[in-house]
């Protein structure tokens, strides 16, 4: 049984919808907020860079998600936020045009990783070895700097966008969960397995006594880490595989 669960572990990985490679190409059929790639059959939410050429520089004018996709182009819309300075890429008050390049799957290699045990963070480890996952401890000590014991939506992306992490990948109970850190959208779900129920939270971490401030009274931690990460995720407990 164990030989065939890990067949069956590797094909589902192999076979994965969601490619997290990184594929540039250029945008056409620019509508107000809106562009079409040539790139079909992504998942929904997933997302990207809109990345300006010119003589001088590479300029990043936009970030941009997956709104709709077929067999025979995808649909972006642009996103109207501030977009961190990177070192390589300047950012512009230019607006997309047609030719801009749209680099999908921006960042996706770098990851921030929630976990309930050890166990879970060693089997996705292991199955993702090229992935570079942000350590877990400063998501920690940010949500201690913060004052917040239980990290909502937001806390979690404004995090991974001043860190420049583009997905997260969330174990709950035997299956791994890859998120965009943009859209907030589930793009792949992996069963995995790690016959170990033990949780810690918010998730693992060596970081110790996160607490809420003294003046706000919302909750001081997650009292259940399995319903507390669906729910975040918007999946219902009988919608898992």
């Amino acid at each position: 049984m164990k030989i065939i669960f890990l067949i069956t572990l590797f094909l589902n990985i192999l076979f994965a919808n969601i490619n997290l490679n990184t594929q540039i190409t250029k945008i056409y059929d620019i509508e107000k907020n809106t562009a079409k790639i040539d790139i079909t059959n992504l998942e929904i939410g997933q997302s990207g860079v809109i990345v300006h050429t010119s003589e001088e520089d590479n300029i990043i004018l936009s970030q941009a998600i997956i709104t709709k996709s077929n067999n025979e182009h995808s649909i972006i819309s642009f996103i109207k936020k501030d977009i961190l300075l990177q070192d390589a890429i300047p950012t512009s008050k230019l607006k997309p045009s047609i030719g801009d390049k749209f680099i999908l799957n921006h960042l996706y290699q770098t990851s921030l990783l929630i976990v309930p045990n050890n166990k879970s963070k060693r089997e996705v480890k292991k199955l993702f070895k090229n992935q570079n996952f942000f350590n877990e401890d400063f998501f920690a000590s940010y949500l201690k700097l913060i004052s917040e014991p239980t990290p909502t939506k937001k806390e979690i992306t404004d995090f991974t966008h001043k860190q420049q992490i583009g997905t997260i990948f969330i174990v709950i109970e035997n299956q791994l969960f890859i998120v965009d850190a943009i859209s907030f959208k589930v793009l792949e779900t992996i069963n995995i397995e790690i016959n170990d129920k033990t949780t810690t939270s918010p998730f693992l971490t060596k970081i110790i006594e996160i607490e809420r401030g003294f003046w706000d009274f919302g909750e001081d931690e997650i009292k259940d880490y399995n319903k507390y990460y669906l729910k975040l995720l918007n999946i219902n407990d009988g919608d898992k595989q």
